[in-house]
């Protein structure tokens, strides 16, 4: 299977920071294209000159109660160096996480593709840049693979890539086919908008492309105090991060930042820093909206995450179509969603799915937060890898697969038998679960009845069911061992 092509631009957040150093733990599993610094709401280096507009940019982040710097001036600036210090520290950690696992690309080529993009300001697209030139041309390839472009921050890069691509091409006789080609392979996951490029010139011009706003902010970002308790939270809290993540001898790691870390952040003012300053929970742009006081080294952020997670091999389906759901969470599209000439945007965002917690209690969330746990082992076994390069002195995740596959037709009223088999690479026992995943499927999933055994689950399909109708069976294989590393596989049962 080819790998998932993939961009990433960012805006050198600290959580971007963070980002970055666990995407690339991951770097195995996808064809890494480009590494792009932008700018954001949040992040600039100002250009001489410039002069901020009066109104404020229409944003997922409008609420946020700070008023940033002029245009003209660096407004919490972090440079560019600490993403060649990333790489650098990648390269430590590459030895031992290639004895683990083929395809990691290396430090020199990451170098290569790392590129400085449009920075100057809040949606700054004043002219080409090497970080834009990077992504026109990968859009303009002739790779047929869907070209995933991941914004960690503004979108202001991406959208000057295209709006080079069409000042070269509009009006030529090539530009109607070149259009609805880019439209189908450019594929946005975005951690929301966080300038107004999106809406400016993206959604005027191109409003076909898909835009999927990845944002899980209270899942995987500052704000999963407020989530309910179970093992998603436990994984974030410090207990686990220090015995999980970060005392394992990796570099990558050394570098990642949690919460009073004692880590001090460039170009952030003292309100910002979240490593060091005790009053941040009263000074920061989101003072009184945390629930509880943080400890130190507790998880802090990685909110551009979920713009890559759904690219790994969890076994889900996303991709195919984003309302399936998965570890990166179930989307649905605003079909309201439209631009200034009346076109509807091929726009999507978050759906809410069911969490039990602790306290027995069924919380509608965010749709990753059920998964979290799963996502901060794999975290943890992969940062052991990058502190080890002995094979069995580490844990791999399981493989699983389904006897009859993943895409069934069945009938209503009948009985469909399901046969699962998983097998740990460390030789670890592994346990098989089934679940209906109805968020996912038509209505009458709520209907059907699983009977599960050791590794098979007989799935009643309702009487009721009509043709056409999907059910979502989600089938889950965990080791048992130090990390409880997990693989999935969704089965999807048609009626006919």
């Amino acid at each position: 299977m080819d790998k998932i092509r993939t961009i990433i631009t960012q805006d050198a957040e600290v959580d971007d920071q963070n980002s970055l150093r666990h995407f690339l733990l991951y770097a195995n599993e996808v064809d890494l294209q480009g590494i792009v610094q932008t700018s954001s709401k949040f992040h600039w280096i100002g250009v001489p000159g410039a002069v901020r507009p009066d109104e404020e940019s229409k944003d997922d982040f409008v609420s946020i109660s700070e008023k940033s710097g002029p245009f003209d001036k660096p407004y919490r600036w972090p440079g560019t160096d600490w993403m060649w210090r990333v790489i650098d520290d990648y390269e430590k950690d590459y030895p031992n996480l290639c004895r683990h696992a083929d395809g990691y690309p290396s430090p020199n080529y990451l170098r290569s593709i790392t590129k400085i993009g449009n920075i100057g300001y809040e949606g700054e697209m004043e002219g080409p840049t090497e970080g834009s030139e990077l992504i026109r041309r990968c859009i303009l390839d002739y790779d047929p693979r869907p070209l995933y472009v991941q914004v960690w921050g503004g979108t202001n890069t991406v959208a000057r890539a295209l709006m080079d691509i069409q000042l070269e091409y509009e009006g030529t006789s090539l530009w109607p086919e070149l259009h609805a080609k880019i439209t189908k392979k450019v594929i946005i996951t975005a951690c929301g908008e966080q300038d107004p490029a999106y809406r400016k010139y993206v959604a005027e011009e191109w409003p076909d492309i898909a835009f999927i706003k990845t944002l899980q902010m209270n899942s995987y970002a500052y704000m999963w105090y407020s989530m309910p308790d179970g093992e998603s939270k436990d994984s974030l809290r410090a207990a686990f991060m220090k015995d999980f993540v970060l005392n394992q001898d990796s570099a990558l790691v050394k570098g990642y930042c949690t919460w009073m870390d004692g880590c001090r952040y460039e170009g952030e003012p003292e309100r910002c820093q979240f490593g060091t300053n005790p009053d941040i929970l009263k000074e920061w742009f989101c003072a009184g909206k945390w629930p509880q006081e943080p400890v130190p080294y507790d998880f802090l952020s990685e909110g551009d995450s979920p713009t890559f997670f759904g690219f790994f091999d969890w076994g889900f389906r996303t991709l195919e179509d984003f309302s399936y759901g998965g570890i990166v969470g179930r989307y649905h599209r605003e079909k309201e969603q439209i631009n200034s000439k009346g076109e509807t945007l091929n726009l999507w965002n978050v759906s809410p799915d069911p969490y039990v917690g602790r306290d027995g209690k069924t919380y509608m969330v965010e749709s990753m937060w059920p998964y979290v746990a799963d996502i901060q082992r794999s975290f943890a076994a992969r940062a052991a890898w990058a502190g080890t390069g002995d094979y069995a002195l580490a844990e791999h995740e399981p493989k699983l697969a389904i006897a009859e596959g993943t895409d069934l037709t069945v009938s209503a009223g009948r009985d469909v038998l399901l046969h699962a088999s998983a097998e740990s690479p460390d030789g670890l026992p592994v346990d098989i679960s089934f679940r209906v995943y109805p968020e996912a499927g038509a209505a009458c999933s709520k209907d059907a009845v699983l009977v599960p055994d050791t590794s098979s689950c007989s799935v009643a399909i309702p009487s009721g069911a009509l043709p056409g109708d999907q059910i979502h069976i989600v089938v889950q294989a965990k080791t048992r061992g130090k990390y409880q590393l997990t693989h999935y596989a969704q089965v999807i049962l048609t009626v006919s």
